[in-house]
């Protein structure tokens, strides 16, 4: 898989490691820059909040009427650093933990397994798929 200049949207998981979103074959979805990555990771985020119930709001102090504002007005706006900048002093925003990675520094299913030698690190580099 060509990766070469190419960005992903990254999440961490407990049993599997770091995974992306994949498309209809199942291949990672890669964005052509950094700054579209990043703007669809803010769309995500949005979209994740819009479909949450009230609770999570309240127990992280938030007013979901005012977020959800807040968001959509960036997220019109089309400007990438007032994303990045949103979610990084509202980081219970970024409600699904994703971040973004050069696709050819982001290894698939990466994890740190215990073992009696020590640490190994799991996954599989995107290149190789």
């Amino acid at each position: 898989m060509d990766v070469l200049g190419k960005f992903v949207i990254g999440f961490d998981t407990v049993c599997d490691g770091n995974q992306t979103a994949t498309d209809e074959d199942g291949m990672p979805v890669l964005y052509d820059s950094k700054e579209e990555a990043q703007r669809e990771m803010f769309a995500d985020a949005l979209c994740s909040l819009e479909g949450t119930f009230d609770d999570y709001f309240e127990e992280n102090d938030m007013n979901k009427t005012t977020v959800l504002a807040e968001m959509n007005g960036i997220l019109a706006e089309g400007n990438v650093e007032k994303m990045n900048e949103y979610l990084s002093k509202n980081p219970n925003c970024n409600y699904n933990n994703e971040f973004v990675e050069k696709a050819e520094d982001f290894v698939l299913g990466r994890k740190a397994i215990f073992t009696g030698q020590g640490i190994v690190i799991a996954g599989v580099k995107l290149e190789e798929l």
